[in-house]
C-alpha cells in the first residue's frame, strides 16, 4: 500500500468496526471490490474506496449517527446531503478531517474535503418495465437538478439526451415556480417509495452511468481477506463485475486505461487549512446560485451542440474512414492467411486505425459504424477470439449488429462462438461450476476442437480434480500441445507451471511462473501464481505504476 491507500485501509477499518457494532450490513464496491477478489488488495493505482449499502441499511446507520454518541471516532466526521448545506451529492461520505482531497465539485461545500471512502446508496427499484423506464428518466431528472457543478448525464445517446433535456427543462421551470426543495423531496420519494422485499433489483443512487443489479446478487454477501482483513463483498460480486466493467472484468487494464481520481490531496494537512483560505472570503450562498445558472446554461449550450457535435464526428469518421479503407480494402487474403497462421497480433496491427476509430468515444456515442467488409471483420474477431479475448470481439460485433445489413453466415457463426466464451468464462469465474463447464465441453468440444476458450476450461477441471502424479504429467502433456498452437497464452503457462511444480520440476516451474505473469493481465492468473510460486506480478504492477507517476 501507499501512504494515501494506507489511510484508505484505516478508514474502512473503522467503518467495519461501526457497522459491526450496530449490526449494519455493507458491501466493498468499485475498484475496491475488484481487486479484493482479484488479488486481496488494493488496485496498484486505487486512490479511493467505495462501499455499497441499500437504503434501508443507509436509514439505520443515519439513525445511528445522529442520536447515539461517541459513534465516530475524533478526526472523522460523516457527510451527507441532508446534514451539509452546499453539498448537492447523494453519495454519503466518511471523511477523514485531518487530511486533504479537494476534489473541484466540492470545494464550495467546504467539509468532504478530506481523504474519504464514499457509501453509494442502492435503492430499491420497481419490477414492471414501463415502471422502471419512468423510474430511470426520474432519477437522472433528480441526479441532474442535485448536482449544480456539472450535466451529469452527457454520455446519453443523442434521442435518449433530447427527451432528457426536455424533461430537465420542465422541471428546472417547476423549482423556479415551487422552489428546489419541494421539487427534489418529490422526486426523492418517487425514487424511494419502493419495498426491498418486494423489488428483485437494486440501482445505485448516484453516477455518470446508471447501475442496475440483481438483488439476489448481494445476498447475505461473503468475507474476502482486503489487506490482510476479512471484509464483506456481494454474494456473487462476479456477477456485478459483469455488469459494471464488462466480460473481462478479470483483467487488469494497461497503465493508459487505469483510472485515478482528479483531486489535490495532502493526507499530512488538515483540509480545513487550505479551505479556510477561501471560503470566509466568498459569498457562498451567492456563488452557489451562480453556478445553479451557469448549469442550465451549460446544458443548454451542449443540448444545441450535440447535433453539430454529430455531424462533426460522422465527417470525422468518413474522412478518416478513407485512409483506412486505403489500407486494409484488397487485403482480404493477407490478413485471412495471417489469421490462419495465428498471427493475430500482426492482424491487430494493421486494423489498428480501425480499431481506434470505432472506439472513439463520440463514434460509439452517435452510434457511427465505421465502414468494413464482413470478411475483414470476420478475420479482426477471430483474431480476438484466438487470443482468449472474445469479449473484445464481442464490442465490435455488437457493432456490426447495429447496421440494417444481416450477418453474413461466417459472422453468425463468430457470434455463436463468442456466445460459447462467454457461457464457459461465467460457468468457471462467477458460478464455479464444473459440471456446468463439463456440460459445455461435451456439447461443443467436437465443433471447435482447437477453441482456446474451450482449452482452458478443460485444463481448468483437469486441475480441480488433480490428486496424482499422473493426473499432473496429463496436465504437463495437454499443456504442450495447447502451447505449440498458442505459444502466448499465459493462463495455460501458469497451469504448465503448477503441473511441473507437482511433478518436481521446480526450476522450471518458477522459470514458466515468470513467463505466465508477463503473459497474461488476468488478475485471478496472476493471484494464482503468487499463490503458489511466492511471484507477485501485482506487485511489480505497483512498482511500475509509481516509478511512471515519479516520472511524471
Amino acid at each position: 500500500m501507499n501512504k494515501v491507500q494506507e489511510n484508505l485501509f484505516k478508514l474502512v477499518s473503522e467503518i467495519d468496526d461501526i457497522c459491526t457494532k450496530y449490526d449494519i450490513k455493507y458491501f466493498l464496491a468499485g475498484g475496491t471490490a475488484l481487486g479484493t477478489v482479484r488479488n486481496h488488495r488494493f488496485l496498484p493505482w486505487d486512490d479511493d474506496i467505495d462501499l455499497y449499502i441499500t437504503r434501508d441499511n443507509w436509514n439505520k446507520l443515519r439513525h445511528v449517527l445522529e442520536t447515539e454518541e461517541n459513534v465516530v471516532p475524533e478526526g472523522r466526521t460523516f457527510i451527507y446531503n441532508e446534514n451539509t448545506k452546499y453539498y448537492n451529492n447523494p453519495i454519503v461520505r466518511y471523511v477523514d478531517i485531518t487530511t486533504t482531497a479537494i476534489y473541484k465539485s466540492q470545494a464550495l461545500a467546504g467539509k468532504a474535503c478530506g481523504q474519504h471512502i464514499e457509501f453509494l446508496i442502492m435503492d430499491p427499484m420497481p419490477t414492471d418495465k414501463e415502471k422502471i423506464e419512468e423510474y430511470i428518466k426520474l432519477l437522472r431528472i433528480y441526479t441532474e437538478l442535485m448536482s449544480p457543478y456539472f450535466v451529469v448525464n452527457k454520455n446519453l445517446s443523442l434521442d435518449e439526451w433530447q427527451e432528457h433535456y426536455s424533461l430537465y427543462e420542465k422541471y428546472c421551470r417547476r423549482v423556479d415556480c415551487e422552489g428546489e426543495e419541494t421539487v427534489i423531496k418529490e422526486l426523492e420519494e418517487q425514487l424511494q417509495h419502493f419495498s426491498t422485499e418486494e423489488c428483485d433489483t437494486f440501482c445505485m443512487r448516484w453516477g455518470i452511468q446508471i447501475l442496475m443489479y440483481k438483488k439476489k446478487y448481494f445476498g447475505e454477501g461473503r468475507l474476502e481477506s482486503f489487506e490482510g482483513m476479512l471484509l464483506p463483498v456481494a454474494e456473487i460480486a462476479e456477477g456485478i463485475f459483469r455488469i459494471a466493467y464488462g466480460d473481462s472484468w478479470m483483467y487488469v487494464p494497461d497503465y493508459e486505461e487505469q483510472v485515478v481520481h482528479n483531486a489535490f490531496q495532502d493526507i499530512e494537512i488538515p483540509f480545513n487549512e487550505y479551505t479556510d483560505r477561501y471560503i470566509n472570503k466568498i459569498n457562498r450562498d451567492s456563488v452557489f446560485k451562480k453556478f445553479k445558472k451557469n448549469k442550465r446554461s451549460n446544458a443548454r449550450v451542449f443540448h444545441n451542440r450535440r447535433k453539430i457535435d454529430r455531424l462533426v464526428t460522422k465527417e470525422k469518421v468518413f474522412v478518416q474512414s478513407e485512409h483506412i479503407s486505403n489500407k486494409i480494402d484488397g487485403k482480404e487474403d493477407y490478413f485471412r492467411n495471417l489469421q490462419e497462421k495465428r498471427d493475430y497480433n500482426s492482424v491487430l496491427a494493421e486494423f489498428e486505425n480501425y480499431i481506434s476509430l470505432q472506439l472513439n468515444v463520440d463514434v460509439r456515442r452517435y452510434g457511427i459504424v465505421v465502414p468494413i467488409s464482413d470478411k475483414n471483420l470476420a478475420t479482426l474477431l477471430s483474431c480476438y477470439i484466438g487470443k482468449g479475448e472474445y469479449f473484445n470481439a464481442s464490442k465490435f460485433l455488437n457493432i456490426r449488429k447495429m447496421k440494417e445489413a444481416p450477418l453474413s453466415e461466417e459472422l453468425i457463426e463468430i457470434n455463436n462462438i463468442i456466445s460459447l466464451c462467454r457461457d464457459l468464462s461465467v460457468a468457471r469465474y462467477d458460478k464455479k461450476d464444473e459440471l456446468l463447464v463439463q456440460s459445455l465441453i461435451n456439447e461443443y468440444d467436437d465443433k471447435y476442437p482447437n477453441l482456446l476458450d474451450m482449452y482452458r476450461s478443460k485444463l481448468w477441471i483437469m486441475e480441480n480434480n488433480a490428486d496424482s502424479l499422473d493426473d499432473y504429467k496429463g496436465i504437463d502433456k495437454l499443456c504442450y500441445e495447447i502451447l505449440d498452437m498458442y505459444p502466448f497464452d499465459g493462463e495455460v503457462m501458469a497451469t504448465q507451471a503448477k503441473a511441473k511444480l507437482e511433478c518436481g520440476l521446480n526450476k522450471e516451474a518458477m522459470e514458466l511462473y515468470k513467463k505466465a505473469s508477463y503473459n497474461t493481465r488476468n488478475g485471478l492468473i496472476w493471484q494464482k501464481i503468487e499463490d503458489e510460486s511466492g511471484i507477485s506480478r501485482i506487485d511489480l504492477e505497483r512498482d511500475f505504476i509509481e516509478e511512471l507517476n515519479n516520472e511524471d
